[in-house]
């Protein structure tokens, strides 16, 4: 191994005319020696005197010395071939030729398997992504360092060789008691330790050690410091994501594909009544529901992860904790990653078991009081014309809190019915229901069955009003009425806190959209911040067409978390903007006009989000290539419905494509992506080449992600 060592053209050149003029004047000895042995009689020399210049050849040209060989057995033939009447055995002269070929092929075949091993050995330390170094054991004294390291640590070529490991080790203690510990084995991996750099900065490494040749010792070494910073990173992200999701009113718990629970909050942790020690990584079938739905609802969640499409997403089950089963009822949503494939399944749910229990007593209680009137388990009253309860039921005495001697031939239908007591415009005005008594007739004759429904407002007997539905009806053949009475207080109440539950929803998921963008331009901030440092131009090229695919997706939930409609974005206001800030990123000397047809209002983010990096690399293409030395361009982008599909082009007046152009055979990652992208929403593709201009048609089915 070479290490750090430079070598260079003349040094090559000096070698090979060195090892040339060494050869050739063996080999002019050689023949010389030979012709003066044979002219005095001696001819068993040969086959030592020309292996000298054959083992140099083998040695130094193995790709050579095979042929080398072949030209001095003929030779060794043809100096002796003048002499063979006079040689007392000529027979050994064609066996000597034969054992020197012989030799020659041998030698060189393992000097050619050497040095491959050499280079081999060679390659592998110089172009190896991590560090390596050879230590003189025991001294630790650094021999030799790829330049890998020397990057790594910021020093110049040549620099560490015959340093202390101790310059670059920052715990010295530490080094020593390591080396000490493997001093038996001299084995070790995956050794987490700090190096310095040159300047004295730290970095965090993971070191390999293995045995060299003699006493050497071998090291390799890897920087995770940006690995450790981004587990840093990672775990406060994740504790922060945490402490949101505490703050839910209803249990939040991720289900992962192996079935185990990834994630789970502080609601989730109170319902199952247990700790987040207890439900993290354990199996939420087997541990948490009972074996009569537990089957059931596995294929259920396996069904889910095969990303079929589910009609009914909400589940009412019971649950096992240690205090007893429990009822929780929710839905279900499935998360997936970039791919689109379904990774876990996000649960949103919350304790009903004391709701469910409250409806079977209601039910029970309506069950047992049916007899009474026909109308059911409603507060019912029998009332005469003038408006005087001639009758109730158990379910009136609750709701007015009134007993039935109170109530019947006693008091009127107006006592508990708001009515009308002020001027226009006061607020008893506004409360005033939209009910008479008596009801109109027609014809001096009460109508006939025609029940009629008001919603109003019921005073009860401590003064307070409870909100509930009437529905009153005559009795035929009498001058009575029928009024059934629905207290909804509770689901109003319950529609309210609803309507103020979804609205947190909605907030909180656009809060996410909110934070999804904020996270994808921090990190198109940071590879700008990179690009800084990067002098070469392909790089920064591609480093440019990564941070215009974040911006890409960052737009899609930027729109998302500004519209209205969290479901679906509009997608000329999102491809306007995707081209502004695709043209924006190049620093173009052609002025570039973009027309939009664009007659699509709304579409769905998985479809938006591939088109808009389909989008991103066509124009990205378009501007490095299709305008180059002219002052002006277009590219016109479409977006239509037609039937079943959305059609979206892309087109410029640029220098256009080949006619032998093939989206299917480049290696581009651009052209790649689009192909993906494309086969990922089952669409196809159309271009047209060979003429003025490039074009691009995609026809992508619009059921493709239902």
């Amino acid at each position: 191994m070479e290490g750090t060592r430079r070598t260079t053209a003349a040094d090559v050149g000096w070698h090979l005319n060195f090892w040339v003029a060494v050869i050739l004047t063996f080999s002019i000895i050689s023949v010389a020696i030979i012709l003066y042995g044979i002219s005095i009689g001696i001819t068993n020399l040969t086959p030592y005197l020309f292996l000298i210049p054959i083992i140099f050849v083998a040695y130094r040209f193995p790709e050579r010395g095979i042929s080398f060989s072949l030209i001095v057995g003929i030779l060794n033939m043809l100096l002796h071939y003048p002499f063979i009447a006079v040689l007392a055995e000529p027979y050994l002269i064609f066996v000597n030729s034969i054992v020197l070929v012989g030799a020659g092929v041998a030698i060189s075949l393992l000097s050619g398997e050497v040095n491959k091993e050499k280079a081999r050995y060679e390659a592998i330390f110089t172009t190896s992504q991590a560090g390596i170094l050879l230590l003189e054991h025991p001294g630790l004294i650094i021999s030799e360092v790829n330049s890998r390291l020397e990057r790594m640590l910021a020093y110049r070529p040549g620099e560490l060789q015959g340093a202390q490991l101790a310059r670059i080790w920052k715990d010295t203690n530490e080094m020593k008691a390591f080396f000490s510990a493997i001093a038996d084995v001299r084995s070790a991996s995956d050794v987490e330790t700090r190096f310095l750099r040159k300047n004295g900065d730290e970095i965090i490494v993971l070191l390999s050690v293995g045995s060299g040749y003699g006493k050497s010792v071998v090291l390799t070494v890897t920087d995770i410091t940006a690995r450790k910073i981004a587990e840093k990173e990672r775990e406060q992200e994740r504790l922060r994501s945490q402490t949101y999701l505490n703050t839910a009113g209803v249990m939040l718990f991720v289900v992962q594909a192996n079935h185990t629970i990834a994630l789970a909050n502080r609601r989730a942790d109170e319902v199952l009544g247990t700790s987040e020690r207890m439900i993290i990584g354990y199996d939420w079938f087997s541990t948490f529901l009972p074996e009569t739905i537990r089957e059931e609802e596995r294929r259920r969640f396996n069904s889910i992860l095969t990303g079929k499409p589910v009609l009914n997403d909400s589940f009412e089950y019971p649950v096992i904790t240690p205090h007893g089963e429990r009822i929780i009822a929710g839905h279900f949503t499935a998360l997936r990653d970039e791919g689109t494939l379904v990774t876990s399944v996000l649960y949103s749910a919350d304790d009903v078991t004391e709701a469910r229990r409250m409806q079977e007593e209601i039910r029970l209680s309506e069950a047992n009081y049916r007899t009474l009137f026909e109308v059911g388990g409603a507060a019912t009253a029998i009332l005469t014309r003038e408006g005087t309860l001639a009758l109730i039921n158990t379910r009136f005495e609750r709701l007015s809190g009134y007993s039935k001697a109170e109530v019947e031939e006693q008091m009127g239908w107006q006592e508990f019915i708001r009515v009308r007591t002020g001027e226009p415009g006061e607020e008893e005005e506004a409360k005033t229901p939209d009910i008479h008594w008596p009801p109109e007739t027609e014809a001096g004759r009460m109508p006939a069955m025609q029940p009629r429904e008001y919603e109003v407002e019921f005073r009860v007997r401590d003064g307070t009003y409870r909100d509930v539905i009437c529905w009153t009806s005559p009795i035929p053949g009498t001058d009575r009425y029928v009024a059934s009475i629905l207290d909804i207080t509770s689901r109003k109440q319950a529609e309210d806190e609803l309507r103020r539950s979804l609205q947190e929803k909605e907030v909180l998921l656009k809060e996410v959209h909110h934070r999804v963008k904020n996270n994808m331009q921090v990190i198109s901030s940071l590879i700008s911040l990179q690009a800084d440092k990067i002098t070469d131009p392909e790089s920064l090229e591609r480093l440019r067409e990564s941070q215009n695919r974040i911006k890409s997706m960052a737009l899609v939930h930027e729109s998302l978390y500004q519209s209205e409609n969290l479901a679906s974005i509009d997608p000329a206001g999102y491809l306007r903007n995707l081209t502004s800030e695709v043209i924006s990123s190049y620093s173009l000397e052609t002025a570039i006009t973009v027309d939009f047809n664009i007659t699509v209002h709304s579409m769905d983010l998985d479809t938006a989000l591939p088109c808009g990096l389909i989008v991103n690399e066509l124009i990205s293409n378009s501007l490095k290539h299709g305008f180059k030395g002219r002052t002006e361009g277009k590219i016109v982008i479409g977006l239509t419905m037609k039937d079943d599909e959305y059609v979206l082009s892309v087109r410029d007046d640029g220098c256009g494509l080949p006619a032998d152009f093939d989206i299917t055979i480049l290696d581009s990652l651009g052209i790649k992506l689009i192909n993906v992208l494309t086969r990922q929403m089952r669409g196809t593709i159309e271009i047209e080449t060979g003429g003025p201009g490039g074009s691009f048609t995609f026809h992508i089915p619009r059921t493709a992600h239902t």
